[in-house]
């Protein structure tokens, strides 16, 4: 386990909150976080570890959340899963959960923003991404990494445990059940995470980008067709108008190419300097505009390539899918370096 993850999950522990119970999710005693996790549960009486098998029909991650939820006690009133890359200052859980606890929503959830320490572009581009997402997310709310605090009753009454023992992905699940029964989820981006990102690759930027991409090519056909053509449309767009500025100076084109070129360029840069200032940390001014433009082609990319596979690698495992995320096949995949 990274020192990172480490500090991540101590600030799960130090809440200031009167009465909750950590559980923390594992496949088994092989897991590299486990040694870790079991000092945390020897030195917290409100901590506990859960080993929860291999998963055989559904995502590993969703496997390991319904399985856990089945042991917890009756009493309990309130649920909240929070991945464990995510880093919260000591008063995030008595806020986030205020909203439930007053019976204002059932459902709150929030967002999470990364902090590429080392300024890597890889990082940058991850941050950038985000916050991307995050604007999805406040027109249409749906938990979608981060944070989500859910009433318990409304957890079994839409029975999610039972559908992500069907599917690959949990959140994104959770939300298309909110919404097909009309349950109001509260976005709360006053209560946003922290994931720490300090030697994020191209690499493993690229891992991440294609999962986030396929997951609602299953779950939510409308977002992924929307990415795919968003994608597409801004690559063609900054292309041409790069290429359009480039004959302008050469003298094969008007002057009317270089103006229409130069203001989208200006409008990239614009939303360039949002999507740095809206994330938290701000994110580095001249690898935002470096990053953004990867961004865009990276994602052109691997929406194009998404078009044509029927399956998710995920932590050396591939699932395939079909409608609403539903797992049919599992493949466990061999002699290969996979980035989480």
């Amino acid at each position: 386990m990274s020192h990172q993850t480490r500090q991540s999950l101590q600030t799960l522990l130090v809440q200031d909150y009167p009465n909750y119970k950590v559980t923390f999710i594992l496949e088994d005693q092989s897991d590299p976080a486990f040694e870790t996790v079991q000092e945390f549960c020897d030195k917290y009486n409100h901590a506990e570890l859960f080993l929860s098998g291999k998963a055989t029909d559904c995502g590993q991650k969703n496997f390991g959340l319904a399985r856990a939820v089945s042991i917890l006690n009756r009493d309990i009133e309130i649920l909240v899963f929070c991945d464990s890359t995510n880093s919260a200052d000591s008063g995030w859980l008595t806020r986030i959960t205020y909203p439930v606890r007053i019976g204002k929503v059932d459902v709150c959830t929030t967002f999470r923003s990364f902090a590429p320490g080392s300024g890597r572009l890889g990082g940058i581009c991850q941050a950038l991404y985000a916050t991307t997402v995050f604007g999805l997310i406040t027109i249409v709310p749906k938990p979608w990494g981060g944070g989500t605090v859910i009433r318990k009753k409304t957890f079994d009454r839409l029975n999610v445990a039972q559908n992500w023992l069907k599917t690959v992905v949990d959140d994104l699940t959770l939300g298309n059940l909110l919404d097909k029964a009309g349950v109001k989820i509260h976005v709360s981006p006053e209560n946003f995470l922290l994931s720490p990102l300090e030697n994020q690759s191209i690499k493993g930027f690229l891992s991440f980008l294609d999962r986030q991409i396929l997951f609602p090519k299953f779950t939510n056909p409308w977002i992924w067709f929307f990415t795919v053509m968003n994608s597409i449309f801004l690559s063609l767009s900054m292309g041409f108008s790069a290429c359009g500025l480039a004959l302008y100076a050469s003298g094969n084109l008007g002057a009317e190419y270089a103006v229409a070129g130069t203001i989208l360029w200006a409008n990239i840069l614009l939303i360039g300097s949002l999507l740095r200032i809206v994330n938290i940390p701000r994110l580095p001014i001249i690898r935002s505009f470096i990053g953004l433009p990867i961004l865009v082609y990276l994602s052109t990319f691997l929406s194009i390539k998404s078009i044509f596979l029927d399956h998710i690698d995920w932590h050396g495992v591939r699932y395939y899918c079909g409608k609403g995320g539903r797992v049919v096949r599992i493949e466990k995949l061999r002699d290969r370096n996979f980035t989480t």
